[in-house]
């Protein structure tokens, strides 16, 4: 119990910071969080999307160390995938692109960013965006008007979460799927007896508020007109008794005041708990012994900008009221750019520093950021508006509704925005749990298949799979499930070409799990084209189709497929295959095996040539065996018949396999006949071919040092997703004009790793 002396009002300022942060407990939400940094915001067909993927823990915003993948979608309004990519994260960052291809349609496209472990969430928390992309071919009409506009409806918010009979309560309606709200609109809260109550009026969100102190038995209405209908929404029921969470930080400067009010004469427990991100900073007990408990929670005991969730929880931890707030702080970042000397020659050399600069305009040491830089000389099109990564950070994957016109909410005075901002979190649920465990951090790639024959599925069964890559091959064998799938992890690399053969050397049907997307592709059924039957008069006028004239004409020579043979056992001495080791092998033989040979295996050929090597070849570092002069792991030697190989050589000597790698064995190379490669036996086997990574490539900033008669239209000027301010706070910027180069949009974003970003664009001339 309260002292005696404190029973009518109490007035707890939560600034001990110890007190708070002994109750404070382990987040549940561990997830994380991506910001898609791209070159630019529109594009055309045949272009290549330059993109910076930032991987960032969800509570504490610092730069993960849990997933090591990310992957990145782009997709049309159908939401057929038109670009897939699975990137590397390191240290937080991953940077790709997408080379657009020449025939899309012109609209928007949605480009789409998340990682495995983010699957555990809503996927209303995934990055997205969109990309106008003008393409070859126009926009169907039917695509821009298929849209089907959503039923207008009115909900409203009490603050807290429920109206208490005899308690004023701020009570927040918001208007969904409504067009424009006129600037003179004014809406009236009316009681069953038609009483007015009280006015509001919506602000630039369509959100209104208003405060309602309701009357038992009572029953309360918004009343409206909008576009000449009158709308009559019945608000939700009061409770008798119950608990009432008020708050302001807009008018209130120090922190928030929170009032938790009851017509409650039962004295209960509860706890005052302040959550950001999932974690929880504070936790304060209370006790129940008057009508109004008065809270203060302090600026400096919030750990950053943004959402904060305060409510009132019993002892066992549930929820009797709770609202969202937002803390607003003034410390904003800006550019600087020093030792710039504009040249407007065709691509002539443009340098100059470039600085970000803290809420006291200092230069900030040690960001990691990401810079593009894009001609936008007249009459190109372009926002000087920057797409905020807090913001998205703070509101898109925190929040299951979409929020509209977000970043302008920041561009008004303090208590302006604030006020925006605190309607809008009455309006909001902070979604906080995870959904599912069924997906982890992810460290390298997942390839999921099911394995058939002659379309039976091979269930519980030994599986030998063969990958060939642009790195190299690799050989693995694992075992289906009891559903005749398989699940194995690894590092692919771009197209991944894979053959699966069971122990017998039969090979079998691969058919891989489709990369994830939170939508599912629209179907769009062609029309029907009704073809008009020729009617007498107008088939007159018709010529009557002719049949293709397949005769040869006069004087011509039919041409007849030719296929040129030659010897097996031909001279291999300048063969490009045996380049690598100047075609002087320490031994050489050429080869001829049939069937009746009695040799099954290319390492019983090998041994029946080389006896020294029999019983080692299995020793896979000591000694290495190449096809066609490339080196491949034993286990493909099966692919490959005896009867196929036309030359053998032998290389042991120290000097010769030392300058290819080999430094503690020998090296064999088998020759294999025309049509017989591996290659060949990929294609002819029907492969399947997986997506691994997509690795970055270098975006084309060519470097003039004298005069070039050659057209350059380049738009993006300068690319560079991992670039990093020095202990001075200062990057150094150096790219070539293209042709036209007058005015230069510079985009920059980046973090300091601990959860401070960075969101900034500047024009220079």
């Amino acid at each position: 119990m309260w002292p005696p002396n404190m029973q009518k009002f109490k007035f707890l300022v939560l600034s001990l910071l110890l007190c708070g942060r002994l109750f404070a407990q382990s987040s549940t939400y561990q997830s994380e969080k991506v910001f898609v940094h791209t070159d630019k915001e529109s594009y055309v067909s045949g272009d290549t999307i330059w993109l910076k993927a930032y991987v960032f823990e969800a509570t504490s915003h610092h730069l993960s160390q849990k997933s090591q993948v990310v992957y990145l979608l782009l997709q049309n309004k159908l939401n057929k995938i038109i670009k897939e990519s699975k990137v590397v994260v390191q240290n937080g960052h991953a940077n790709s692109q997408f080379i657009l291809p020449k025939n899309l349609v012109s609209g928007q496209y949605e480009l789409t960013a998340y990682t495995n472990l983010m699957r555990n969430y809503s996927e209303k928390a995934f990055y997205t965006r969109n990309i106008k992309i003008a393409g070859t071919i126009p926009a169907p009409i039917g695509l821009l008007s298929s849209k089907n506009l959503a039923k207008p409806e009115v909900v409203f918010y009490p603050e807290g979460g429920q109206l208490v009979d005899g308690i004023s309560s701020k009570v927040a309606i918001k208007f969904n799927n409504f067009p424009i709200l006129p600037k003179s609109f004014e809406g009236k809260i009316e009681d069953s007896t038609g009483k007015l109550v009280t006015t509001f009026y919506p602000d630039l969100q369509k959100i209104g508020t208003f405060i309602l102190k309701p009357t038992s038995g009572m029953k309360y209405f918004a009343v409206f007109t909008h576009a000449g209908k009158v709308y009559k929404e019945m608000l939700p029921a009061a409770q008798t008794i119950g608990y009432v969470l008020a708050t302001d930080n807009v008018v209130f400067s120090d922190g928030v005041l929170i009032n938790v009010f009851t017509n409650s004469n039962e004295p209960a427990r509860f706890n005052i708990v302040a959550r950001q991100r999932g974690e929880i900073i504070l936790k304060l007990p209370f006790e129940t012994t008057s009508s109004n408990f008065k809270f203060v929670l302090k600026n400096d005991l919030v750990p950053n900008a943004g959402v904060v969730e305060i409510a009132v929880e019993d002892l066992e931890g549930k929820a009797v009221c709770k609202r969202l707030v937002y803390f607003l702080t003034n410390a904003k970042n800006s550019l600087s750019v020093k030792n710039y000397k504009p040249n407007l020659l065709p691509k002539g050399k443009v340098n100059f520093d470039l600085m970000v600069l803290d809420d006291n305009q200092k230069p900030v040491p040690n960001l990691d950021l990401s810079i593009s830089i894009v001609d936008v000389t007249p009459p190109a099109v372009f926002s000087p508006k920057v797409e905020i990564m807090q913001n998205s950070l703070v509101f898109d994957a925190d929040f299951e509704s979409e929020i509209q016109k977000l970043d302008s909410l920041f561009e008004f005075q303090p208590t302006v925005s604030k006020f925006y901002l605190d309607n809008l979190m009455m309006t909001q649920d902070w979604k906080k749990e995870a959904k599912a465990s069924n997906y982890i951090a992810e460290n390298n790639l997942m390839m999921k298949a099911s394995v058939s024959k002659g379309q039976v599925l091979k269930k519980n069964e030994k599986v030998k799979l063969y990958f060939w890559d642009k790195i190299g091959m690799k050989y693995q064998e694992t075992v289906t499930d009891s559903s005749g799938y398989f699940e194995i992890r690894d590092h692919w690399t771009d197209t991944v070409k894979v053959l699966a053969a069971n122990e017998i050397g039969e090979f079998l049907e691969l058919k891989f799990d489709e990369i994830y997307s939170p939508k599912v592709e629209t179907v769009v059924d062609k029309p029907v084209v009704t073809v008009k039957p020729l009617t007498p008069s107008n088939a007159a006028n018709k010529p009557l189709a002719q049949k293709p004239n397949t005769a040869l004409p006069a004087k011509s020579m039919a041409l007849k497929e030719v296929v040129i043979t030659g010897q097996k056992n031909k001279d291999f001495k300048n063969d490009f295959r045996r380049r690598a080791y100047n075609w002087e092998p320490d031994f050489a033989t050429s080869i001829s095996v049939d069937s009746s040979s009695g040799i099954p295996t290319l390492v019983n050929l090998i041994e029946s040539r080389i006896p020294e090597l029999t019983g080692k070849l299995m020793n896979k570092n000591e000694n290495w065996v190449m096809l066609d002069g490339t080196r491949v792991p034993l286990e493909f030697l099966d692919l490959i018949k005896p009867s196929d190989i036309v030359w053998l050589d032998f290389i042991q000597k120290k000097e010769k396999t030392t300058k290819l790698g080999q430094e503690s064995g020998s090296i064999v190379n088998l020759l294999t006949s025309k049509g017989n490669d591996l290659f060949s036996v990929y294609k002819n086997s029907r492969f399947q071919t997986f997506m691994g990574y997509t690795y970055a490539r270098n975006i084309y900033a060519p470097k003039y040092t004298k005069a070039v008669a050659k057209p350059d239209k380049r738009k993006t000027l300068y690319w560079n997703p991992l670039q990093k301010t020095d202990i001075y706070g200062k990057t150094s910027i150096s790219f070539n004009n293209s042709d036209l180069s007058k005015k230069y949009l510079i985009t920059v974003y980046g973090t300091d790793g601990k959860g401070k970003t960075i969101s900034q664009r500047t024009l220079l001339k």
